[in-house]
């Protein structure tokens, strides 16, 4: 986890360093609400160990949706670089066993029309978990791609919606007895989807 936060800082780092010394550049800064189908995987994995456990379980609560960050520099060409943090999971219960995950990623993109009131664009990238937890034992970095669209660019405050994909995984403990168990990889991100304001 060290590891990863470090790279994400440095990767931020080198990000502002070369946007203070190019021409035309353009902060944006989207935030919003992201779906991620592959929360419900880390929260069925933490029911069965629990359950292994003896604890009586109610996941009727489980919210497979959180809040994202996707701050970017757009330069003249509609080339730019990012980096991404959430949509944030936090697994809390009554016992002794919870669960915290920031997603981040660091991301290249493209807009066909960066001038334009409307404009899709394409981007994708390196992306890692920053997870913590009782069942977590390591974390492996993966691939990130997206596809979106904005609307309102040329206003002050525009919004926009977005599909993605990302192949990061955490391993995890999972419990077959109240004291043995394996190792599983889950995807804790997978497909996703998003609404954000731009500003």
């Amino acid at each position: 986890m060290k590891k990863g936060l470090i790279y994400c800082i440095l990767g931020c780092v080198l990000l502002l360093s070369f946007s203070s010394y190019a021409n035309a550049a353009n902060w944006r800064f989207p935030l919003g609400f992201t779906y991620a189908s592959g929360f419900h995987d880390v929260v069925d994995l933490h029911e069965n160990n629990l359950e292994e456990k003896g604890y009586m379980v109610d996941t009727q609560y489980a919210w497979p949706i959180g809040i994202s960050f996707h701050p970017y520099v757009e330069f003249e060409s509609g080339l730019g670089f990012g980096a991404d943090m959430g949509p944030m999971m936090i697994i809390s219960t009554n016992t002794d066993y919870d669960f915290f995950n920031l997603p981040v990623n660091m991301n290249v993109r493209f807009t066909p029309f960066p001038k334009a009131d409307v404009s899709p664009y394409i981007r994708g990238g390196v992306s890692y978990n920053l997870a913590s937890g009782d069942f977590v034992e390591s974390s492996k970095a993966g691939l990130f791609g997206a596809l979106g669209i904005e609307f309102l660019r040329t206003k002050y405050v525009g919004f926009g919606f977005e599909a993605s994909y990302d192949t990061s995984e955490i391993e995890l403990k999972k419990y077959k007895t109240s004291t043995k168990y394996s190792y599983e990889n889950v995807k804790p991100l997978s497909f996703m989807v998003s609404f954000f304001m731009v500003f």
